[in-house]
């Protein structure tokens, strides 16, 4: 009994495509990234919300009118007060509000790093889906294609039906695994249109392609230096330790008085009085332990610098080990993956009746593990790549 089952489409090799599409798909989608929009909005609307405590307190006008006992006549007054902090207090606050300013510049450009690599690993994930459904479509249509022939063996009476039954249970299993994929590339290209502003992607899914960007290894070694000159996170908190800085001169200076100046005018008995008044209010008393919280907050600020730059160099120089062991791994599989010849003497042993069919799945299906197991060491190396890449 001779078939055909052609896995060619299984034969894979670590070569790689350009990497401006996959760029232009990149830049497109998180240019369309209502998240990072929005950010952005609330940014400029915690900095308006800044501006608009370092103003002077409303001014309070007051109206008292007071009935006498007969014959003795009413009382009736009127006032206008305007509070205020010492002077240098606000000079301090417009400082701390330009710091917040540059702090949340840093903070969005770190949002847009986060948001490229989110978006770029999302495209490693859906290349990987495809490559994956491309390998298991052409397990099923071999599948196919060896069931059709069993049936008709069968029905010449040249075959079992037990064989027959048993290529229809392969064939099942196979189109379970495929649907599965198929269900978990939907939800990726869903998980990408609301990336994408909720517009459709399925141009730029095609744009893609199934081959995972080019990318030098050796120009993404990380280096302490270059994350901390080139990492806006950092830069955040840098710049968020300034503000602390400034936020405490402002508790401070808060700690001078502050005044209360008012003018009023009363009628008292057929009697009229003008005047002033002055009020200071002493915040000392109670301020000091605002100074202390503020300076421990500053403290805090230039530890968490240090603690993020550690934390990115530790997770960057272990995403470069991994993608040089991959790397290493890739270069083994990739004869072994090149040739189609343990294919093609399987074939032949069952064609000529060395093996049976169990034996022969049994050993196909080794094979295709493989091809699997190469498949994912691509795909993670590929996703090591992809975060190594955080400011490109």
């Amino acid at each position: 009994m001779k078939f055909s089952i052609s896995l060619m489409a299984l034969t894979l090799s670590v070569c790689s495509a350009s990497a401006s599409d996959f760029d232009k798909v990149l830049n497109t989608v998180v240019s369309n990234n209502m998240a990072l929009k929005y950010a952005d909005a609330e940014n400029q609307a915690a900095i308006a919300s800044l501006k608009s405590e370092n103003t002077l307190d409303a001014p309070e006008i007051g109206f008292e009118s007071l009935w006498g006992a007969k014959g003795i006549g009413d009382k009736r007054n009127f006032s206008i007060s305007q509070g205020f902090d010492w002077p240098g207090v606000y000079t301090a606050r417009r400082e701390a509000i330009r710091k917040s300013q540059a702090a949340m510049q840093y903070l969005q450009e770190s949002a847009m790093i986060e948001a490229r690599q989110e978006v770029r690993l999302l495209l490693i994930d859906i290349i990987y889906a495809k490559q994956r459904i491309a390998a298991t479509e052409k397990i099923c249509d071999g599948l196919s294609s060896l069931q059709k022939t069993f049936r008709k063996a069968v029905d010449e009476g040249n075959e079992t039906k037990l064989d027959y039954n048993k290529s229809v249970i392969e064939k099942i299993a196979a189109e379970r695994e495929l649907k599965t994929l198929r269900g978990e590339y939907a939800a990726m290209l869903a998980s990408l249109r609301a990336m994408n502003g909720g517009k459709d992607v399925e141009d730029l899914v095609a744009s893609v392609g199934n081959v995972y960007p080019e990318v030098d290894l050796a120009s993404l070694r990380p280096d302490v230096e270059n994350i901390r000159a080139k990492d806006p996170a950092i830069a955040a908190m840098k710049a968020d330790a300034e503000v602390q800085k400034s936020l405490l001169k402002v508790e401070k200076r808060s700690l001078l008085p502050g005044f209360t100046l008012g003018y009023s005018h009363e009628w008292e008995m057929g009697d009229r009085f003008n005047g002033f008044s002055v009020a200071v209010s002493l915040p000392f008393i109670t301020g000091n332990k605002k100074v202390k919280a503020s300076r421990l907050q500053v403290r805090a600020s230039e530890m968490q610098q240090e603690m993020e730059l550690i934390r990115l160099s530790a997770a960057m120089s272990g995403d470069y080990e991994k993608a040089l062991l991959y790397r290493e791994l890739l270069d083994q599989y990739e004869d072994i993956m090149n040739d189609n010849s343990d294919f093609e003497l399987l074939k032949k042993a069952f064609d000529g009746g060395q093996i049976n069919f169990l034996t022969y799945m049994q050993e196909l299906n080794y094979f295709l593990a493989a091809r699997r197991d190469f498949l994912e060491t691509l795909y993670n190396y590929n996703c090591a790549l992809a975060r190594l890449q955080r400011y490109n």
